[in-house]
């Protein structure tokens, strides 16, 4: 039985107890002492026996109350220790000052399959098959982070060093090791995304016919486990397309990563991309660096601006889709990740394929699943829905009042071209929110880029422009009214019903201009 003494914090109290004990015959296995408390394990004492202890035990001056208690401070911290080491799913190791294993969760014990009785006093570089101990000794068993290689895998390793909590012993008695695969950095970098906050496609606006019939494609597509390209011009969204099918796939709770192919020299995007080995080059970090694949991997990849990927890249990239394999900068060993790949661009890749400049397998690797997201003059009746949301959400970053938007103002904006699409709109009414006095936006709030006019040029009149007879000038503007109808209205029959004519003209008409294709 265990029990519990608690009396007075004075001299020589716990020497009478146990004087106590000793003349009662009783023998103690384990005892505790603190401030106020002793603590004791007394086997042979039965329930029926405690009565009697406790009166003889307040017979001790200072002792106040005697009761039984289910574990010891130190049993009770030892098992919390345990539970809280068993439900982490990262390996956890802790060592001595001379290497030797003390202890180790279950992680460990499923990843090295070996038991903790087995794992228990063994060497650890005798484990990780590498010399560790030796820098963990020269590093005061601190290590913020390294590679290991544990039960056959890659892991980043922490090592945190084990001391006393008084500060006057500040002696090192050994270290615990924290095992982490590269994909769980990638959770907790996805995890602190704030472009994150609002998921899946009922956060991307869009009201129109054209809009509810792209998301809906992108839904459906993003239940597939398959590389996915998503084109469209500048500005239109493809990265909140990305991670809305990323939201709304299997691999939801794994990380979503993203790489902008544009932003970096070829060297720093391989790097990036793949990560590099110990001692790559001279800049490197000491034990290597995993790239974004090892980080998402079980994850999405988003790959902004794939257009703009050198040749070299190219091939490298190439051959991770194939079989899922890689090499990091500058290592020999063949890496495998399950990441599934999200691609963007603005650029038309099938016209780079013909000027070589694009690789062709490249291209239908990541071209399985495909959408094309329509620019902001194609989606007109979203633009009211649009501007009032951009309005908002800049009077709430500027703190001032959502200002009222004038007739003609929306009219403006309807008419606008909009080149630069939704990014460019919502710059455009951030500043005209940030610079204005009154209670409403109006035409005169509103600046637009000088090389822009402020009303689209009636895609007719361009359309006629190259045109020298009558059946030319026709066809033009056949051409032009499909192509613009089309994507607002993406069924042959849809559209022939807006237009008043036979399923079949329509049909010709798209396929005759080459709108879709009807194979």
């Amino acid at each position: 039985m265990r029990v519990q003494l608690k009396g007075d914090n004075r001299l020589g109290i716990t020497y009478e107890v146990l004087n106590v004990l000793v003349k009662s015959g009783l023998d103690i296995r384990n005892m505790e002492v603190t401030t106020h408390f002793i603590y004791m394990d007394i086997p042979a004492l039965r329930k029926s026996e405690l009565e009697a202890l406790t009166a003889a035990v307040k017979s001790v001056p200072g002792i106040h109350e005697v009761s039984a208690i289910d574990l010891l401070p130190t049993e009770r911290r030892r098992l919390q220790l345990h539970a809280v080491l068993s439900s982490l799913p990262e390996p956890v190791i802790a060592i001595d000052t001379n290497g030797y294993i003390t202890q180790a969760n279950e992680a460990a014990q499923a990843i090295t399959k070996q038991t903790e009785s087995k794992l228990r006093n063994a060497s650890l570089d005798t484990l990780l098959h590498t010399s560790l101990i030796t820098t963990l000794q020269k590093s005061a068993f601190h290590i913020t982070e390294t590679e290991a290689i544990l039960g056959g895998e890659t892991y980043l390793l922490r090592a945190e060093p084990i001391t006393s909590k008084e500060k006057s012993d500040s002696k090192i008695s050994g270290s615990v090791l924290i095992f982490q695969r590269p994909a769980q950095l990638g959770r907790a970098f996805s995890a602190l995304d704030t472009r994150q906050a609002t998921r899946g496609f009922d956060a991307i606006l869009g009201e129109t016919e054209i809009m509810q019939n792209i998301k809906g494609k992108a839904l459906r597509l993003s239940k597939v486990d398959a590389p996915l390209l998503i084109l469209g011009e500048t500005g239109t969204g493809k990265e909140l397309f990305a991670r809305a099918c990323h939201e709304t796939s299997s691999r939801n709770r794994k990380p979503f990563l993203a790489l902008n192919c544009a932003a970096l020299p070829e060297n720093l995007a391989e790097s990036e991309l793949f990560g590099y080995a110990p001692g790559a080059f001279t800049s490197a970090v000491k034990g290597g660096k995993p790239g974004l694949l090892e980080l998402a991997d079980t994850g999405t990849l988003f790959l902004d601006e794939i257009g703009e990927l050198s040749p070299y890249l190219q091939a490298k990239l190439l051959r991770f889709l194939q079989d899922g394999i890689f090499r990091r900068v500058g290592g020999t060993k063949e890496i495998k990740v399950n990441v599934r790949v999200i691609s963007a661009t603005n650029r038309h890749l099938e016209d780079m394929v013909t000027t070589g400049s694009f690789r062709e397998d490249l291209y239908y690797r990541l071209n399985v699943l495909s959408i094309t997201l329509p620019p902001l003059r194609q989606r007109k009746g979203d633009i009211p829905l649009l501007t009032k949301h951009f309005i908002n959400r800049a009077s709430k970053q500027v703190n001032c009042p959502p200002p009222k938007t004038s007739p003609e103002l929306l009219s403006l904006l309807n008419n606008h071209p909009w080149p630069g699409n939704i990014r460019q709109m919502e710059n455009a009414l951030f500043r005209a929110v940030s610079l204005c006095d009154g209670a409403e936006l109006t035409t005169k709030d509103i600046e637009f880029s000088n090389t822009q006019s402020l009303k689209a040029e009636p895609a007719s009149n361009v359309a006629f422009d190259s045109a020298t007879n009558y059946k030319e000038a026709l066809e033009a503007f056949e051409k032009n009214l499909f192509s613009n109808l089309y994507p607002q209205h993406p069924s042959s029959r849809k559209l022939a019903k807006v237009l008043a004519v036979s399923h079949t003209t329509v049909a010709e008409k798209l396929k005759k201009y080459g709108i879709v294709d009807t194979k």
